[in-house]
């Protein structure tokens, strides 16, 4: 059943002219809203924003107005909109009397005069966009109607009248205790904080190619853009004259992501455009969304050349129109589709090739894919959910710290996903409808998020933020100990333990569970004893020991591996690569054992890809697969005594880890030519999955990272890269060479299989 649009999902439309009498050479402004606002001076765009955050710890945005300003007459404008209910990137916050049902907060130091946001602005509604309900099984992105008839077109310049319009509503918090000062901090939202970077920054523009252009019979008009363009697609009655449409389809040749931009030309007053966006074609070439949701509706003016660009990012391949003239009747506009990239920047300075061109292409789908799954925080896809899942990240993250000069986003994620449930729990993704609805957790995603702050730690070396996030680390971790048996293993632990969408089994006592707590137990000692925080470190390795001790339920001395898990009846037989790599990537398994779990995860005669929920996703978006995250995973259909299911490509960067920590980083390189099963199927960007999902999911760019940290071996010797470590480890590859970012300047290694190595380094240099 379609749910209803909130009648509070609405914009608001901000302005206020002043006087300049002399151009400043600096005019900082300050601006945050409880949702989303675009700042605009003087006719041009300057800003977007906010980035998400919990909206007790939300970040303002910063822009120097000054280059943007003349002298005379000025105008600042604010387009404003709140959502209402919560989003894949918004929650709302619980209100006050008075706050929590969308506001903005602007402050402008123009020489020696402030310009605040109070109610010498002017204001109105923006009656352009209305509400859109959506169904409620995929209402995660809000989608955009906008009427351009009812636009107060040229608002944002200096010569529009606002006279008619009201004044804005100065907004006095009310709350017990409240003094009615109109000043942040102000409950619910607490202390604005600085900017962790700039939330949406210009970026390319992407033209998109037309692939058709048809004109027959719609369906019956609906309220929802998306449903109405599917509608449309899958009619095939005839229809009457008033129900001809024109649908226009155009494929950017690759995944892209960013706002909308929409040109029309020769459109009549009333003519309705719906865009829906997805990066599968069905058969038919008709649009197979598998669970996107993602559109908008414009209704044209009319009278000329018109220009829209959305509130909102989309991700996409694919954009099908549906055009309806008012009337069913007359010739269609010209229409043009673009969309404008908004994700975080990756300035120059950094490289990476080797001597195998696939593996330098490998390395370099990885870093755009990231690219495209970094916007104001790093998100599983740009597509279908666009969440900061709180697991998903860590490869996003690892990625930035080896391959981007710009840290902002690797030091934003940690902090954006720390904001624990009263028991110590982590939300799977952050700040969204997921965190305000508490739907579940998944708590080895906490445990990935932990080595997120360890990362941090060893990359740079950033005291005081590690000291703030430390305590959420511990109190994660101890979220985990009801949960333990006499035996020191984890039993039974409650939520979703997902682990990856191979086919691995967890119920019981995991062996990947208790592996990866280990090995967040041993990030948090370390990261302890660096701040002084003995007693922490001692609890840490006491419970670490526990897991080691207990380990040894899961091997199995025949086979030469570890077992997915263990029930009331004993050890299973069934075996993924997941314990054993875990095992390896938490040092929980003895010396003289490494070689015989190498061997035998490595072992490519007996792996096989599996997944028991993805592999059954077709692109129609049908999926028996889907019922086994509810009911468990059945039997397994495949020889367990003689096969080993592989990990997907996220749980791989475990997998390289365990290796490279065993002493066998040798064997990485070859191992990263498994993604070339993309590339021979022509991806651009990396899917989430061997088989199935959706084509950009940044937690499968592991190969971008491990080429350079596992093969080139270059990593922090010391914390904040006191000093760095270049340990390559080749495999067959007869040179490699990169350039990696620092907080000291970029450091350069060149390796080649005779064993020179060239190093240019501003720091100290640990060979090994």
């Amino acid at each position: 059943m379609p749910v209803l649009a909130d009648p509070v999902d609405h914009v608001a439309l901000l302005r206020r002219s002043f006087e300049v009498d002399a151009v400043p050479d600096r005019a900082p402004c300050r601006i945050w809203s409880d949702g989303r606002h675009l700042l605009h001076v003087n006719g041009e765009t300057v800003a977007r924003g906010p980035v998400r955050s919990d909206p007790r710890l939300a970040h303002y945005d910063v822009v120097d107005l000054a280059p943007h300003l003349s002298e005379g007459t000025n105008v600042l404008a604010v387009t404003a909109r709140h959502f209402g209910r919560s989003t894949s990137w918004w929650m709302p916050a619980p209100p006050s009397y008075s706050l929590g049902a969308g506001s903005v907060v602007v402050e402008a130091l123009l020489g020696d005069i402030w310009l605040v946001s109070d109610d010498s602005w002017r204001a109105a509604a923006g009656a352009a966009w209305s509400p859109v309900p959506v169904p409620g099984d995929v209402a995660c992105l809000p989608i955009e109607a906008f009427d351009a008839r009812r636009h107060p077109h040229g608002w944002t310049r200096p010569t529009f009248d606002d006279g008619e319009w009201a004044r804005a509503t100065e907004i006095r918090p009310v709350h017990t205790g409240s003094t009615g000062d109109p000043h942040p901090p102000s409950e619910p939202f607490g202390i604005l904080r600085p900017p962790v970077r700039v939330a949406f920054p210009d970026g390319v523009t992407h033209r998109a190619r037309s692939t058709s252009t048809t004109t027959g019979p719609g369906a019956e008009p609906v309220d929802d853009p998306v449903q109405q363009v599917l509608a449309d697609e899958a009619t095939t009655a005839p229809g009457s004259a008033d129900a001809m449409i024109t649908s226009v389809a155009v494929d950017f040749g690759q995944i892209v992501a960013g706002t909308v931009e929409l040109e029309i030309d020769g459109a009549a007053p009333g003519t309705t455009i719906d865009l829906a966006a997805a990066e599968h074609l069905d058969g038919d070439g008709r649009l197979a969304p598998l669970g996107q949701h993602a559109g908008l509706r414009y209704v044209c003016a009319g009278g000329g050349p018109e220009r829209f660009e959305s509130l909102e990012l989309i991700g996409t391949r694919h954009l099908h129109a549906s055009v309806r003239p008012p009337r069913g009747d007359g010739p269609a506009p010209e229409i043009d589709l673009a969309i404008h990239d908004r994700h975080r920047p990756r300035p120059a300075g950094t490289n990476f090739a080797c001597s195998d061109p696939l593996l330098t292409r490998i390395h370099e789908v990885g870093l755009r894919t990231v690219d495209l799954c970094a916007s104001d925080a790093y998100v599983d896809c740009p597509t279908r959910e666009q969440r900061a899942w709180t697991g998903d990240s860590v490869v996003h993250q690892m990625v930035d710290l080896v391959a981007n000069p710009d840290w902002s986003m690797a030091h934003w994620h940690p902090q954006l996903a720390a904001t624990p449930r009263a028991d110590g729990m982590l939300p799977m993704a952050a700040a969204s409808d997921f965190t305000a609805q508490d739907r579940t957790i998944i708590p080895d995603w906490s445990l990935h998020w932990v080595r997120s702050v360890h990362n941090i730690f060893r990359y740079a070396g950033d005291r005081e933020l590690v000291a703030e996030l430390v305590p959420v680390v511990a109190r994660t971790l101890r979220w985990f100990e009801p949960y333990l048996d006499d035996d020191g293993l984890l039993r039974d632990v409650s939520g979703w333990v997902l682990l990856d969408w191979a086919s691995v089994y967890a119920d019981g006592c995991s062996s990947t569970l208790n592996a990866l707590w280990a090995r967040a137990l041993e990030d948090l000692a370390e990261m302890a004893d660096w701040l002084g925080d003995g007693g922490t470190a001692t609890w840490a390795r006491g419970r670490r020991r526990g897991v080691v001790d207990g380990f040894e339920l899961f091997w199995d001395d025949g086979r030469g591996l570890y077992v997915d898990h263990v029930l009331d009846d004993g050890p299973q037989r069934v075996a993924a690569q997941h314990g054993g790599a875990t095992a390896l990537a938490a040092g929980l398994v003895p010396a003289d054992r490494i070689d015989r779990v190498v061997e035998r995860l490595t072992d490519r005669s007996r792996l096989i890809r599996h997944s028991w929920v993805m592999d059954s996703v077709t692109v129609e978006g049908g999926s028996t697969g889907f019922a086994h995250l509810v009911n468990g995973y059945p039997e397994p259909t495949w020889d367990v005594e003689e096969q080993m299911v592989e990990a997907e490509p996220f749980f791989r960067y475990v997998l390289h880890d365990g290796l490279a920590r065993s002493g066998r980083a040798d064997l990485i390189a070859d191992l990263c030519h498994d993604w070339s099963v993309f590339l021979d199927a022509g991806e651009t960007t990396w899917p989430e999955c061997w088989v199935g999902g959706t084509h950009c999911h940044g937690w499968s760019s592991t190969p971008t990272r491990d080429l350079i940290v596992h093969t080139l071996g270059i990593t922090p010797a010391e914390p904040g890269y006191a000093s760095v470590r270049v340990a390559p480890a080749l495999g067959s590859l007869d040179w490699a060479k990169a350039t990696v970012p620092t907080p000291h300047g970029t450091v350069t290694v060149e390796a080649r299989a005779d064993g020179s190595v060239e190093i240019d380094s501003p720091i100290p240099v640990v060979r090994a």
